[in-house]
């Protein structure tokens, strides 16, 4: 009988080794990194394992790390399919209600509450399963503070990196059992080139928005390299996240010139969609004066939001971030809190903007249409006091590549509320020193533009002082989709402008206020929806819009135009 026993585990545990050998078989599926303030649940740390294969797994000898600190099961836990189980300190394990599901771990990791990296290996040294969480993975500024954990919303799309969000369990997690945001959310994450830097003249290193297939990404048959035939050599995805590929070259890259690299069949990862990617890529020079300018600033943010710096490069050069310092001068004169732009290599092409900032999510939700790809997460960044200050950015030699100084005196001197609103650089031609080179981001882009064109840019081809236009003649504010709106749009030389736009029936009595005194960037649009303040819809009939500007000049404008409103 006992030997029958024996057989029969061995079996058991036999079919469990041939499982770990697959990658994704196992996933880290929600992680508990701050667990103070305490919301519900105990104050500890924790990982969540799930199998997402279909045969029952040993996790014996299996580890988990941060790069630091490496945790080893050191007993037989048997996983069943769609099973998950707790990892966490052996010391804490006897406060969570699931002794069957919970594993207590000697030198289990600590981890960071900012971001870090984690990784699931097997016996055999195989990486069965890695993530990366910062402290914008949880969407939420309030449950990042603390006492939430991160849940994987679909286990079966273990590389995306949009798949991870705050739960929404009362409790602040699910430790043990289903996420609380399982498939609530469609993931639409497709593969993307973000970057493709030159490490030297014949070395590239290409990084995704995600992982992706380990083999189809090491293929060099995959590669092309426009203006270089023949030239990729070996191509290497990089362990634990293979989000990103290195690529050996035969052929010396020359300075300052960009080419396109195309990368075609890739795999997707725990996936059989085929993916094609492009991006461009090249040597950069050393940065000079000319090559780049401080475009945009926020030195007094709303209350929970942080500082930004935005560059913009409007040269030919092809700069690598990493070559940057971004400091201040002190009260002496000299150059103080200097530090690096980017720890990372990261290309800035012609015409591209890029936003420095200690709060990308801040950014990202205070300003939805601006890009992630266009923002760096930097540690600190000199200090910019709210009423006067000063920035600049140099080489790493220490020579001034561009430098502001600012006052809060440069805003729009009628803009009643100066927090949360940045200043932007109108041309990145004139000298950063003009204080009138620098104006108040307009109300119509919520007050700033981080990497984006700056709303008081101004257009050199403009021909026309202003350009006020109003669509379409005949508006059916029913909510069909066809007319419903009055689009203006308006174009101005100059900046500072105030807009006002009214709208009064055949009597002469006024219907609506479309906007009043709204500060203008150079180019822009509003829409109006038919309604009036008290949000009635106006009858049918014809109106006339009167549309009034003004700026700090004295110069002053009125147009009229009539319209219909027809349901």
């Amino acid at each position: 009988m006992k030997r029958g026993l024996m057989i029969f585990w061995g079996l058991i545990f036999g079919n469990a080794c041939h499982a770990q050998m697959e990658r994704y078989a196992v996933v880290i599926n929600e992680i508990m990194a701050d667990p103070s303030p305490v919301i519900g649940l105990p104050n500890a740390e924790y990982i969540e394992l799930r199998n997402n294969s279909s045969l029952t797994i040993n996790l014996f000898k299996w580890r988990i790390d941060n790069g630091t600190t490496t945790a080893t099961v050191a007993v037989n836990y048997l996983l069943a399919p769609d099973s998950l189980v707790i990892l966490c300190s052996k010391s804490q394990a006897v406060f969570f209600n699931a002794p069957s599901k919970t594993l207590g771990l000697t030198s289990f990791p600590a981890l960071t509450n900012d971001g870090d990296l984690l990784t699931l290996g097997a016996p055999d040294g195989k990486t069965i399963h890695a993530m990366s969480y910062d402290i914008n993975s949880y969407g939420n500024p309030v449950q990042s503070a603390g006492g939430w954990s991160l849940e994987m919303m679909d286990p079966r799309k273990p590389c995306n990196a949009l798949n991870w969000r705050a739960s929404i369990n009362s409790k602040g997690g699910t430790p043990g059992t289903e996420n609380s945001i399982y498939k609530k959310i469609s993931i639409d994450n497709p593969l993307q080139a973000l970057q493709c830097t030159a490490i030297n003249d014949k070395l590239l290193l290409l990084t995704l928005n995600q992982g992706a297939d380990s083999s189809s990404l090491s293929m060099v048959s995959s590669y092309q390299l426009t203006g270089l035939s023949n030239a990729i050599m070996v191509v290497r995805a990089l362990p634990p996240l293979f989000n990103s590929v290195e690529i050996s070259l035969n052929q010396s890259l020359e300075t300052n010139r960009i080419y396109l690299l195309k990368a075609s069949p890739i795999k997707g990862c725990n996936s059989n969609n085929l993916e094609r990617l492009e991006v461009k890529t090249g040597l950069a020079k050393a940065p000079e004066p000319g090559d780049l300018v401080i475009n945009e600033i926020l030195f007094d943010p709303p209350t929970g939001g942080e500082d930004f710096i935005e560059l913009h490069n409007p040269s030919t050069a092809l700069i690598n971030v990493r070559d940057l310092m971004i400091g201040a001068r002190n009260a002496g004169g000299g150059i103080s809190n200097a530090v690096m732009a980017s720890d990372k290599d990261h290309h800035l092409f012609p015409g591209d903007f890029l936003v420095l900032s200690e709060d990308t999510g801040f950014v990202k939700r205070q300003w939805p249409k601006s890009s992630r790809q266009k923002m760096i997460l930097v540690k600190s960044l000199p200090s910019l006091p709210d009423d006067k200050g000063n920035c600049m950015v140099m080489n790493k030699q220490g020579k001034v590549i561009d430098e502001l100084n600012y006052t809060d005196d440069m805003h729009y001197p009628l803009l009643p509320v100066k927090t949360g609103v940045s200043l932007e650089r109108i041309d990145p031609r004139s000298p950063s020193s003009a204080t009138g080179n620098w104006h108040s981001a307009s109300s119509d882009a919520n007050h700033a533009t981080p990497g984006l064109v700056n709303s008081q840019f101004r257009n050199l081809d403009t021909t026309d002082n202003t350009n006020i236009k109003l669509f379409p003649a005949l508006i059916s504010p029913n909510n069909d989709g066809l007319d419903d709106l009055l689009n203006i749009q308006y174009q101005f030389k100059e900046t500072g402008n105030l807009l006002s736009a009214y709208v009064f029936n055949q009597n002469g009595q006024l219907s609506a206020k479309i906007i009043d005194n709204r500060l203008c960037g150079t180019t822009g649009s509003f829409s109006w929806n038919g309604f009036d303040a008290k949000n009635n819809r106006l009858p049918e009939g014809v109106y006339v819009v009167l549309i009034e500007t003004f700026n700090l000049t004295g110069k002053t404008q009125r147009l009229k135009k009539v319209i219909g409103i027809r349901f």
